[in-house]
């Protein structure tokens, strides 16, 4: 069994997709896991959702998904009325799932799975999250705080402590996006700056390969895909 990891989507599902393709999981048998931030910003967030809660449905034990601050964002603003996802892409997602979802209650069901999603899951060599963990909460107690939680803020935090938390499993997320995927024994940032990055030509998405310790990029704009070995620091 070999183990995928992919996060920071933000509504790039032809993409998801064809790196899907190229990395050729077979989820029969692959672990895939999903690090949240799903929606916003990209054209098909309602697409991406979609794709992704019938992959955990028809694979229950080999794909997973966790929820990213996007997805916390529209949970806030549907549940509480909380704006700040309006200005961060919400107004265009709503219109994605607007045109995707007719159906209100179908509409609502998708939502809800989405800003209801756990905030990690943990294998026997891994700990996957959206953005980080926080060193001085045990695991299962981990705040909601860690979606929002800055790489400045995650890597400061001591490595012995990081593995001591996770029982000597390394941590890997996204959120902060970058323009290489790096390992420092404890940690794996794996944002590839999917319709976020500043610079243009930079934006990506990546499917890492955690058991060959290699990743598959797609950039956006060219729609070009390259294959790459993880660097360790």
């Amino acid at each position: 069994m070999r183990k995928f990891f992919i996060t920071d989507i933000h509504g790039d599902k032809e993409g998801l997709e064809l790196l899907l393709g190229h990395a050729g999981a077979d989820l029969k048998r692959d672990q895939l896991v999903f690090g949240g931030d799903m929606i916003n910003r990209g054209k098909d967030s309602a697409g991406v959702v979609k794709y992704i809660k019938e992959l955990t449905e028809r694979h229950p034990g080999q794909v997973h998904a966790l929820i990213g601050n996007h997805e916390e964002m529209m949970g806030d603003y549907i549940k509480n009325g909380d704006r700040l996802w309006l200005s961060h892409g919400g107004h265009d997602t709503l219109e994605s799932f607007a045109r995707a979802f007719p159906d209100q209650k179908e509409r609502q069901a998708h939502m809800e799975w989405a800003y209801s999603l756990p905030l990690y899951y943990a294998d026997e060599e891994f700990v996957y999250t959206h953005a980080g963990l926080c060193t001085v909460e045990p695991l299962e107690q981990q705040s909601r705080e860690i979606l929002w939680m800055t790489e400045y803020e995650f890597y400061r935090q001591p490595r012995e402590e990081l593995l001591t938390l996770t029982n000597g499993r390394p941590v890997i997320h996204g959120h902060t996006p970058v323009e290489r995927i790096y390992f420092d024994g404890a940690r794996m940032n794996c944002d590839m700056g999917s319709n976020t990055y500043a610079v243009l030509e930079e934006r990506s998405l990546g499917i890492v390969n955690l058991t060959e310790m290699t990743y598959h990029v797609y950039k956006q704009a060219d729609q070009r895909l390259e294959n790459r070995r993880i660097g360790r620091i």
